[in-house]
Order: structure tokens, then sequence, then C-alpha cells
């Protein structure tokens, strides 16, 4: 009887199975890291795996590996093989991947991007954009610049731009790119109207309430699979511990009506049908302030806030929108004329981020310096730390599991926009104040 044996992907392989699962979801990516960390094994590089060792070796059940070999090869990522055996019958076929690690990244990013691209089209028609002919990519050119609009001043949650940036990942991408940054997703996305930027990041309410007003804004990808609105407040400033929505009846709720947060914050309250029992405090950029003072007894605001207010030695609880409606978080959206007119420039844009996604979880020190422009060590471990949360809480999910980063479906959107909709909130109708 002989024995065999064969390579299988360890916790070290880990890194590869991430960068690669970016552009291919999670099983797929699994499945072509073990191909490629074949080939830097003696006596394995140039023997082309069969079904039963890719199983065996990625720990991953019959279909699933079928599913991923056949896309895998559709794609032209690996190629396949007949190995020559002294049994009767068909040649049973294998598999090897033809390319570097480096060199196959590259390909896989430049391929979702264009994935990304066509989902985009996908949804846009089935949210009721008018249809448009697919440009041949040989005709365009990228614009000079092309301007990326931030949703706000640069922080923790746009360091994969500017990791690509500092990297060099869109300029190899062919891409000249500069980054403004705005007061909100409604100032980003008025920005791409004007034509002054050619993407921008904003939140998915605001995004989806421009498109119903007829701005012709069309999402292309998410940056962050979920929504980080949060309701939060002191124990100084509620009068103790605020664990559900049911205690606000009754309460003063501060909240921006020009904001993404403010918008989501009044969703989540119409949602849970208690919109009618509270009193709406509009207020723009003083949070915080607004809980010190009294003003309200619970404010709107990020994810982040209620941490950074804990630095500051008070007690705070929050309630995390998503956890309770589940919605899209930032997405990096643009107007139609430009997913028409410049696909080449978008498709090197996404396939930049990509990369600077990656660099950014891998060393986050690259981009945080650059965004915060800051040597404090204590600020610039709080930026890292928000990033890494960020990603982990908001950036994953089963869409990122099963087809990689920034994907989206129509009827994720769909949801929203009947939400937002139920709530009178499609028509940008403004918060009432009260003082």
């Amino acid at each position: 009887m002989d024995t065999r044996e064969l390579p299988v992907l360890t916790h070290e392989d880990r890194d590869r199975i991430e960068r690669l699962a970016i552009g291919l979801g999670d099983d797929t990516a699994r499945v072509l890291a073990y191909l490629l960390c074949r080939n830097e094994i003696d006596g394995f590089g140039d023997n082309p795996a069969t079904r039963l060792a890719v199983r065996i070796g990625t720990s991953l059940n019959r279909e699933t590996v079928a599913n991923a070999l056949n896309h895998l090869e559709e794609q032209n990522l690996i190629e396949a093989a007949r190995l020559s055996t002294d049994a009767r019958g068909r040649p049973p076929t294998a598999w090897y991947a033809p390319e570097s690690t480096e060199m196959t990244v590259r390909r896989v990013y430049t391929q979702h991007a264009t994935a990304l691209l066509e989902q985009a089209h996908t949804v846009a028609t089935e949210l009721g954009a008018d249809p448009f002919e697919e440009a041949d990519p040989r005709k365009l050119t990228t614009p000079e610049p092309f301007c990326l609009g931030l949703n706000w001043s640069p922080n923790a949650l746009h360091a994969p731009f500017f990791a690509a940036t500092t990297t060099g990942t869109y300029e190899a991408n062919g891409l000249d790119i500069t980054i403004d940054h705005y007061r909100g997703s409604g100032q980003a996305i008025e920005s791409l109207i004007a034509g002054t930027t050619d993407a921008a990041l904003a939140g998915a309410a605001t995004t989806i309430r421009a498109h119903k007003n007829g701005k012709s804004i069309l999402p292309v990808a998410l940056l962050f699979q979920r929504a980080m609105a949060v309701l939060y407040t002191t124990r100084e400033a509620f009068g103790g511990r605020f664990e559900t929505i049911e205690q606000l009846r009754g309460r003063r709720v501060g909240m921006s009506h020009t904001s993404e947060t403010g918008l989501l914050g009044k969703l989540f309250l119409s949602q849970a049908n208690i919109l009618d029992d509270i009193t709406i405090v509009n207020i723009t950029g003083e949070e915080q302030a607004a809980l010190h003072s009294g003003r309200a007894a619970v404010v709107t605001g990020s994810f982040a806030d209620p941490k950074q207010l804990a630095t500051e030695g008070y007690t705070v609880d929050s309630l995390l929108v998503a956890d309770q409606f589940p919605m899209y978080g930032p997405a990096l959206v643009t107007t139609e004329q430009a997913f028409h007119e410049h696909k080449l420039a978008l498709r090197r844009f996404l396939t930049g981020t990509m990369f600077g996604w990656t660099a950014a979880i891998e060393d986050p020190k690259i981009p945080i310096k650059e965004v915060i422009r800051d040597e404090s060590a204590d600020r610039f471990d709080n930026e890292r730390r928000t990033f890494k949360r960020a990603v982990s809480e908001f950036g994953t999910g089963n869409a990122v599991e099963k087809y990689g980063w920034g994907w989206q479906q129509a009827t994720g959107w769909e949801r929203l926009t009947t939400a937002l909709d139920q709530t009178d909130l499609l028509a940008g109708s403004v918060l009432s104040e009260s003082t």
C-alpha cells in the first residue's frame, strides 16, 4: 500500500488568502491560495493538484471546491491539465496556478473591479435608472485629474484611499488621483452633480434619496457593508443606563437633519414605531455639546463617537442602528454620465482601492499617518483601532464572503428605499426643530 503526503493550508497562509478574498470571496480565494502555495513547495510546484488534493489541502467540501475551480478556470486564473497514470480510462484532471502570487493578485483585483462595475450596472437598472450601453474600454481615456470626494474630513474610515495614494497603487494602475473632502454625504454628492468630482463616498441613505429625487446618482461599490450610525448618550445625560429603544419614549433626541446619521436615526426611530413619542432636537455638529447641556438625552453619531466620549471619563451607552435594521454603509457613488463615459477610470480606481484596502489592513501605520498628520501616539493608536474595528464589524458579511469586497445587491437598496419612503424621507423632508 502506498502513502502520499499532501500540503495543507495553515494559519501562516491567512494573509495570502485574505488578499485574494478581497476580489474572490473566501472559499474561492482559499482554493486559489492553495494552488499558489503548492508552487512554492519542493516536489509539488510541477505537479498539478487533483480535486481530492484541493479538498484535503483547503478543508473545503466537494461542491465548494468544484464551484471554486470552475470559477477560477473561467477567469483564467488557473489552468487544467490531464495527469498521466497507468490506470485505464480517461486521465484525471488536475489544476495549477500558472502565475506568481503578485501577478495573480493584480489580475484578481482587475477582474473584480470589472465585476463590480457590471454589478453596478445591474443594480442601477433594477433601481429604475435608464439603461445605457456599455462603452468600449479601449475608447475611454482617464479623466485628468480623477477626483474623489470624501464625505468628511480625512479620518480612519478613509484609510484605504490614503493607503493607495501613499503606496502608489493608484498611479501604478494608471490613475492620477486627487482627494477632496466635504462636510457630509450631501455635499459630497453635490460635488458629483456639479462635476467637481468623478466619484464620491456617501452614506447609503443620502445616496438613495438623491437617486430617487432625479439626481442620477448610482452606487458603484460599498466601502463598508453595514451602516455605522448609532444612538448614544452618557449615563449622566440620560439619568441611568440606556439599553433599549423603548426607553426613548418621552425623551429628546438630537440629530442633524442634513446628515446621514440623522437620516438613519430618524429611520430607526420610525421603524421602532416610537417616532411620534419623542421630541427631535435639530443639531448640527454639536451632538456631544447637546448631551452636556441637557438639550438632548440621546444623540445620533458614528460608531466611533461613543468611544471618543468614553476616553474623556464618561460612561457611555449606545445602540447600533444596523443591529436593529440592516442597512448598507458608506458607498462609492458616481453619476450616470460618469459611469458611462469614464468606465476605464472607474475600473482603475476600484482596482487601486482594493490594493489600498489590503495595505491598510496589513500595515495601518501607512494610511493613518497620512490621514491625521499627527505624531501623537494616542491619536494614532485611536485611529488605527477605529479602522480595524470598522473592518471587522462593518466590512464583512455574506456578500463579501461570497463575492469579495464592495459587493452590492439591488435588494439592499430596495429595502432602504421602501423604509425611507414609509418615513417620508425620500423627498428630503426637514426634521422638526425644538429648542
